[in-house]
């Protein structure tokens, strides 16, 4: 069984650390800046130094050798996060957005997509009012809509899976479980479906891992959880173990895995699937957008619903600039209607692209599965789970 030797090597800290110090981040006010967003319980824990250059060292070595904390976070992709967030425009913000791809399990990149202003179609705002023809757009959403996302994110789950070896689960220091965090949500009766890579439990970088054989697979899916209500830290969410549960149908190449959740548990209405692909290309205006439930670094859901462009569409891939993090895998893509436009995957760098939200540049880029590439491919393989799916539609 592997012990786990942390997300980075020396270098790749030593890095980390010059970029640091170099954007300004090794005094003591920006150091607690950036422990801000980690678990508070965790932070305190962390060893005092007796300068801020040291502090600096100790603490990304210490985060470093901590794959989770009991409730999922990772506290090192949160103080990379939160690095990229204070130092802005700064060059070092590559630096911490290099690594904390690797944190993150960073998946292919998807085809390019070239820049694009921000100009809707000429017909897509109709009714605008005049402080929204300042901005170019109207940006402002119906109560309606936010009605239809409070009952969506009823059926969105936090998933967190406990990683197996060899046929045993592991454990970290203690009897603390080694979890990888995800997101998933209903796409039929007891049905929940994730992203394959989530299930699977393995790091692709900064040295990938060998995936889990399929009995570790296996296992990881059975024996993992799903937290339904998780909106706010000191609510109690609706826990379910599908230990007697079954994994029904998985793919890596389109990066999804469906549970069945096992007799007896609370059953939540399916997610609405659009059949037809949002499609832009990428030379057409940013204009559409989608809307993400989902669990950033574990943490609570949270709604990605502001300039959430789409920036290309078409059969094979859906791409568009929403916030999102480790944590956010598997979450349902929606389009303004709530329909499921796309299974969320991953995240590339798009910094080279030149694409501008209100003078604002935009580094990430995040892509998923199009709904329809997923049914296509159920029919084709699990054709009875397909039903099943599309009687639930009905």
């Amino acid at each position: 069984m592997s012990e786990f030797e942390g997300y980075l090597t020396d270098q790749e800290l030593r890095l980390v650390r010059d970029a640091a110090v170099r954007a300004g981040l090794a005094n003591e006010r920006m150091l607690d800046a950036l422990l801000a967003a980690v678990d508070p319980r965790f932070a305190g824990s962390l060893p005092a130094a007796p300068t801020p250059n040291a502090r600096l060292a100790m603490h990304l070595l210490e985060m470093n050798r901590v794959h989770n904390l009991r409730n999922g976070d990772v506290p090192l992709a949160q103080w990379l996060r939160q690095a990229v967030f204070l130092v802005g425009d700064r060059t070092e913000a590559e630096t911490f957005e290099e690594f904390l791809d690797a944190v993150t399990h960073a998946k292919p990149e998807p085809p390019p997509a070239a820049a694009a202003a921000l100009v809707g179609p000429a017909d897509a705002n109709y009714d605008l009012t005049p402080e929204a023809m300042i901005a170019g757009s109207d940006d402002t959403v119906t109560i309606a809509f936010l009605e239809q996302a409070l009952a969506s994110s009823r059926s969105v789950v936090k998933v967190l899976v406990h990683r197996h070896e060899d046929g045993h689960p592991i454990f970290l220091s203690g009897n603390d479980k080694w979890l990888v965090n995800g997101t998933g949500w209903h796409i039929g009766p007891r049905l929940v479906i994730t992203n394959h890579h989530v299930i699977n439990a393995r790091r692709t970088a900064p040295v990938p891992e060998p995936d889990a054989s399929p009995n570790d697979f296996t296992l990881q899916a059975e024996h993992s959880q799903v937290l339904f209500d998780y909106l706010q830290p000191d609510r109690p969410p609706v826990i379910v173990d599908t230990a007697a549960g079954t994994l029904v149908a998985s793919d890596k190449g389109l990066d999804f895995a469906i549970l069945r959740l096992p007799e007896g548990a609370e059953s939540r209405p399916p997610l609405r699937l659009r059949r037809h692909p949002i499609r832009k290309r990428p030379e057409q205006p940013l204009g559409t957008r989608v809307n993400v439930l989902q669990h950033p670094n574990g943490n609570p859901m949270r709604l990605g619903f502001r300039d959430n462009f789409v920036v290309v569409g078409d059969d094979e891939v859906l791409s568009y600039l929403t916030d999102t993090n480790l944590g956010s895998s598997g979450s349902p893509v929606c389009d303004d209607g709530w329909y499921v436009a796309a299974l969320h995957s991953g995240s590339r760098n798009v910094s080279a692209e030149g694409i501008e939200i209100r003078g604002h540049h935009v580094r990430r880029e995040n892509h998923g599965i199009p709904i329809p590439r997923i049914l296509e491919h159920l029919e084709a393989h699990h054709p009875e789970l397909h039903q099943e799916i599309l009687d639930a539609q009905d």
